[in-house]
Parts: structure tokens; C-alpha cells; sequence
């Protein structure tokens, strides 16, 4: 037998060990979630304190998408104060209406919350050229 073919049999016989060493499944039993924090502040990068859940955290940026058949706008922001650094991202919108008017290139100010199941904008107020 060729070194090589020794080789990927081996790794064959090592991969089918491991999966047959992972604990199993009974019928009939369920296995209950691993609880999940209800604070998300292990999301946020270094530098910055845990989020709080339904704070309301301010911010200001250019809007680079609109993508209203979704629900999201896309958003070049400067830092918003004890949640993330500046940076360019997606926030998804609750309320449809708040899009209305609004379009790329656009100075924005904004209200970003974080609920359980992630964050959306409550506010965006489209702001006057030059401000």
C-alpha cells in the first residue's frame, strides 16, 4: 500500500471515529436551547460597553442604499456613542414610513435600538444640505 493511500485511509478511519463519538440522539427526547444572554453586548467590538436592550443610541451618516421592498437602509455613519464604531452598514427599518423620501446620499440622523432578535432604526430624519 502506497504512503499516500495509507494516508486517506487513515484520515477516513479518524473522521468516521469522531463522528461516531459525538453523543447521539434519543428518540423521543429533547434536548433543551443552550440560554442565549438577554443582553447582546458580547456583540460589540472591543472599546465599546455592552448594549443595552431597548436604548435608544443616536447617530448620524450618509445613506448609501435604500432597499425599501425589504425594509432596510444602508447607512456610511460616524461612531454612535457606547454601541459601534463609524462604519458603513445595514440597519433594518420596523416602521415602512420612515424610508419615505428618503435617498442615497442623503445626510441622515438616526435612532438605532437592539432588541432580541437584533437592531432597526426608530427614527431617521433626513437632514438639511450643509448641516
Amino acid at each position: 500500500m502506497s504512503p499516500k493511500v495509507f494516508a486517506f485511509c487513515m484520515f477516513l478511519l479518524l473522521a468516521a471515529l469522531a463522528l461516531s463519538c459525538r453523543p447521539q440522539s434519543q428518540p423521543g427526547k429533547t434536548v433543551p436551547p443552550t440560554p442565549t444572554p438577554q443582553s447582546a453586548g458580547h456583540l460589540n467590538p472591543p472599546g465599546f460597553p455592552p448594549t443595552v436592550l431597548g436604548k435608544p443610541y443616536p447617530g448620524t451618516g450618509v445613506v448609501t442604499i435604500v432597499n425599501r421592498k425589504e425594509g432596510w437602509v444602508e447607512i456610511d455613519h460616524e461612531e454612535v456613542k457606547d454601541l459601534m464604531p463609524a462604519m458603513q452598514m445595514e440597519f433594518w427599518i420596523r416602521n415602512p414610513s420612515l424610508l419615505d423620501g428618503v435617498r442615497v446620499g442623503d445626510k441622515v440622523e438616526f435612532v438605532v435600538v437592539e432588541d432580541n432578535k437584533g437592531q432597526y432604526l426608530t427614527e431617521l430624519k433626513i437632514l438639511p444640505p450643509g448641516r
